[in-house]
């Protein structure tokens, strides 16, 4: 089920004339257990996905998550011990419909690939909110150079890094996503990932005061992975990830929490083509362990009245903390603290 297809079910339910209140739906998951429809709701004429299910598959309190471009309804159907609610996802800005359409299929492809009940009604919850996050940064550009290049700097460690380290299962599960102080954490140790030139002296920008602060974790390292431009050698953003996900093809656990943080993060295969170039390598991989005089702002060391901030710090500044891979594994695969 791609985008195309569902934008395609909506033409033809608008060429069908319905003029009756409500909604006006075709199922489109045939062959599953689940019932999910394309449709499209009259009076207004907006366009949805409607996910129809138990309503005891769907936890008490559970939050319905709304973002831009879209909202979400839930409609009780049937009342009892056996009642049934319908989740709509109902388009909300006519200039977000094309990513809107791409964000249907891809739920109904997630909520497909779980059976019935609170597995199904997890993964969809799941996708729904790394969707909000990614409506909440849209863009018609799509990401930006510098968030390209964040990602595959991120996925750069989890390969070369965390794989190899923890198994595939334990570093998926150990990186955080975009709204997260750190980019990888395990059992309070964090890593930080940065990227930048392979060239001079490179600047690596700090987004928050408690960044680089390591008094809010048990430990605190920051890879630095340097990337050039290599237009024979290197890999686009796209390639990348197709390689994660042959990689992860026998832990669809890991598979579905890695496409939930791309999509939180902002990206997706409907935009893949978009990111077609640069193609990146890595030049080197550098680990430092954030302590003592360490380059960094902590909010400890700052007046009161400074409630935020951000900075840049040189890489070179942070060679006298440059540690071992050895040393790194000691504490980040590690169950107890380690000095």
């Amino acid at each position: 089920m791609t985008g195309e297809d569902i934008e395609a079910i909506w033409q033809e339910i608008e060429k069908e004339g319905h003029r009756e209140s409500g909604w006006h739906g075709r199922k489109i998951s045939r062959g599953s257990p689940h019932d999910l429809l394309a449709g499209r709701r009259m009076p207004t004429g907006s366009v949805g996905l409607l996910y129809d299910l138990d309503a005891s598959s769907v936890p008490p309190g559970a939050e319905w998550p709304e973002g831009k471009g879209f909202r979400t309804k839930v409609q009780l159907i049937t009342a009892g011990s056996g009642g049934k609610l319908r989740v709509a996802l109902e388009l909300s800005g006519a200039q977000y419909r094309d990513v809107f359409s791409a964000l249907c299929a891809d739920i109904a492809n997630v909520i497909m690939e779980h059976s019935p009940g609170r597995a199904g009604f997890s993964a969809f919850l799941r996708r729904l909110q790394a969707w909000q996050r990614f409506m909440q940064f849209h863009s018609d550009r799509g990401l930006s150079q510098e968030q390209i290049r964040g990602i595959f700097a991120e996925i750069t460690a989890l390969e070369q890094i965390l794989y190899p380290m923890l198994g595939e299962l334990q570093a998926v599960e150990a990186w955080q996503g975009p709204r997260a102080l750190h980019d990888f954490d395990r059992l309070g140790h964090a890593l930080e990932v940065k990227s930048g030139s392979a060239t001079g002296d490179p600047v690596m920008r700090v987004s928050r005061l408690e960044q680089f602060d390591e008094t809010t974790v048990k430990s605190l390292h920051l890879c630095f992975v340097a990337l050039r431009t290599d237009t024979q050698d290197g890999l686009s953003l796209p390639a990348l990830v197709a390689r994660q996900r042959d990689r992860l093809k026998d832990f669809p656990g890991a598979l579905q929490r890695l496409e939930d943080l791309l999509v939180a993060a902002g990206y997706h295969e409907s935009q893949a083509s978009n990111y077609a170039e640069p193609q990146l390598k890595p030049a080197s991989l550098k680990l430092y362990r954030v302590r003592d005089e360490f380059p960094r702002l902590r909010r400890e060391d700052l007046h009161r009245g400074i409630v935020a901030g951000k900075y840049s710090v040189t890489v070179n500044a942070c060679s006298d903390f440059q540690t071992e891979l050895s040393d790194f594994a000691a504490v980040f695969a590690g169950d107890e603290d380690v000095d």
